[in-house]
């Protein structure tokens, strides 16, 4: 029961940090609750990790394509990359968002973009829907184990 709290925990501090798997790990615990606790059954389990699967994969397409959207060139997806990764360590925990905008803003500049500020929002709004998204993931997942 300790170990599906954790997973738990570590699902919801993941689907803020890029670094962690938010869904796949509450996944994990809804796995475990159902070998060990019987909570869930067989049905749900499988619709839950393809939602799982899904929301994984569209979370990392949310950013490139706010970033394409918004006219951003290969350097500037790259840039939103390397400056959400990097914002984790050197400004937590608002560095991701910051550092996004910024590597953004950088990739476009280097691609030599006229519209940079628009880009950088781009990779913000990416980012943030892919967040939302995988938030209301683990949500969902804690609610079906509690309830």
């Amino acid at each position: 029961m300790i170990v599906i709290g954790i997973l738990l925990l570590l699902g919801l501090i993941g689907s803020i940090i890029p670094a962690l798997p938010g869904p796949p790990l509450s996944y994990l615990s809804l796995l475990l609750s159902h070998f060990f606790l019987n909570a869930v059954d067989g049905v749900s389990l499988f619709w839950i990790g393809v939602l799982v699967v899904f929301v994984t994969v569209l979370d990392y397409y949310l950013q490139i394509y706010g970033v394409k959207k918004a006219g951003g060139g290969k350097y500037a997806i790259r840039g939103s990359f390397v400056g959400m990764l990097s914002g984790i360590f050197l400004f937590p925990p608002f560095g991701i968002l910051v550092g996004a905008f910024v590597g953004a803003y950088i990739g476009a500049k280097i691609d030599a973009n006229s519209n940079e500020a628009k880009i950088a929002f781009g990779a913000l709004w990416g980012f943030i829907s892919g967040t939302i998204l995988k938030l209301c993931t683990s949500f969902y997942i804690i609610y079906i184990l509690l309830f």
